[in-house]
């Protein structure tokens, strides 16, 4: 049932147009590429491109993988609309002169039993058969900074995308491409295109990937006494989807033996064609040694729904 009440609050966003015809202008498939995959991307409002220098960078900016200097590994899972999943994975690998980046992302929408009637408002019997839906993406990613150009990076990403629901299926790949710079005062700027690649078939219907263009600005962190603050700024837009822009802020102290408690923030303005995102992002997480906790939550206004992201991560140092 689960994955029927999905579909139906979120079919006519995915497809973005008429699901009759085969080819028809405007419809979208791997929407699942347009979800944030880092819970800590998720608390600063997605805006994180420019600041963040870890294992998920594969994912928002694949230029900054190029910072990631050591082995890492992140796990992110949310229980997401309708009782739907959504989880992601993330690794982050030293090689040769900058950082190799894996990761995988799936969105699953459970399963129901078929039922068969034979005449339209009858009940209808179960046949045994099972049928399910699941969206997942496969990416793989390097990062390189050029000693040539100081402060300049570059990174590049191949995603093995495939959507199934019921007995049909699809499949394609897309690639993305990022250019991130630091100065010397330490700003950090990032600019990617993400997801070009052909269109997914479906039955018939014939879906374009969302084909993302995002840029994304993060200032020095500031010492507030024993408070460390990092403001930052990012605007994006969806082929056929949202156009945004958000502002967040993530703001952390040192505890006892190492540790650090970190909050975060951030808020986003929409173009407003349609997207259900509560504008306000929250945001927590927890550093101890080599392993770090983190949440965020999000909420969806028109069926006042909140949803909860947990995520942890790994870091050799």
């Amino acid at each position: 049932m689960r994955f029927l009440v999905f579909a139906a609050l979120l079919g006519p966003l995915a497809a973005g147009g008429d699901l009759g015809a085969q080819g028809t202008a405007g419809t979208r498939a791997g929407v699942l590429l347009t979800l944030p995959t880092s819970t800590r991307a998720l608390g600063l409002a997605d805006a994180s491109g420019a600041a963040v220098a870890d294992e998920w960078a594969l994912f928002a900016s694949p230029a900054q993988l190029a910072r990631a200097n050591t082995f890492s590994a992140g796990l992110a899972s949310e229980a997401y609309l309708a009782a739907t999943q959504l989880s992601a994975v993330a690794l982050a690998v030293p090689v040769w002169r900058g950082t190799l980046g894996l990761g995988a992302t799936m969105l699953d929408y459970g399963s129901i039993r078929e039922i068969a009637s034979s005449a339209p408002g009858l009940d209808g019997v179960e046949t045994g058969r099972t049928l399910s839906a699941q969206d997942d993406a496969v990416t793989i990613g390097y990062g390189l900074a050029l000693p040539s150009l100081r402060g300049i990076r570059v990174g590049a990403a191949f995603e093995f995308v495939r959507t199934r629901v019921a007995d049909l299926s699809a499949s394609g790949s897309a690639i993305s491409a990022g250019l991130a710079w630091t100065s010397r005062a330490g700003w950090d700027v990032a600019a990617s295109v993400q997801h070009v690649g052909s269109a997914l078939a479906l039955g018939a219907l014939l879906g374009d990937l969302p084909q993302t263009w995002r840029a994304g600005i993060a200032a020095p962190v500031m010492q507030v006494r024993s408070a460390r603050i990092r403001p930052m700024a990012e605007v994006r837009s969806v082929r056929g989807g949202v156009a945004a822009a958000a502002i967040a802020g993530e703001v952390s102290w040192p505890g006892i033996r190492g540790s650090e408690f970190i909050i975060r923030t951030g808020y986003t303005v929409r173009d407003g064609s349609g997207d259900d995102h509560w504008p306000l992002a929250l945001g927590a997480g927890i550093g101890l040694g080599r392993f770090s906790l983190d949440y965020a939550m999000e909420r969806f206004s028109r069926i006042d729904q909140v949803t909860h992201r947990i995520g942890i991560r790994f870091a050799r140092r």
